[in-house]
């Protein structure tokens, strides 16, 4: 029974040996590739054109409270009471109207860089898959979760360079 036993064993290991030769793993960069690839680049231009026009926005508003702050101010003295503070409530209004608006731009860019990295994720994930298949790789790895990995497993350039190619080939 015993030598049943160790013959079982002994199968089992050199089968599962035999299965290890055929494995390759590698690794990819994700963030890497969404920073360098062409669609991450034309994701962060777009973001960067339209933070621009928000920042003239922003920067028109601002100037104009900090006019009517000094026109409240010159006109302080002239003004009764009752009216003062009318204008100071209608400052103050007008001052959270300047930061409501602010801050829902602010998440408006923050939902639109989210869905540009998440649509770019996706079709990272689409593409290292086809790129392991032509590569013969059975494991595919992020290598932030890795600890050490040799840099000729290293994917990333491949995954760019083949991400690249079918942007283009879609966005002609």
């Amino acid at each position: 029974m015993k030598r049943i036993v160790v013959a079982t064993l002994m199968i089992f290991s050199l089968v599962t040996v035999a299965g290890a030769a055929d494995l390759k793993i590698g690794y990819v960069n994700l963030q890497k590739a969404l920073t360098l690839s062409a669609a991450g680049q034309a994701a962060k231009a777009k973001m960067d054109s339209e933070m621009k026009a928000i920042e003239v926005d922003v920067k028109k508003r601002q100037a104009d409270l900090s006019a009517l702050q000094e026109s409240l101010q010159k006109q302080a003295a002239l003004l009764s009471d009752d009216a003062k503070h009318e204008k100071e409530r209608e400052f103050q209004q007008q001052v959270k109207d300047y930061q409501r608006f602010a801050k829902d731009k602010q998440d408006e860019m923050r939902a639109k860089e989210m869905s540009f990295t998440q649509q770019i994720l996706g079709d990272l994930a689409t593409q290292v898959k086809t790129l392991s298949k032509e590569q013969g790789v059975s494991m595919m790895f992020e290598q932030g979760q890795l600890v050490y990995a040799v840099d000729s497993i290293d994917y990333t350039d491949k995954l760019i360079k083949a991400y690249d190619a079918q942007y283009k080939d879609s966005h002609k």
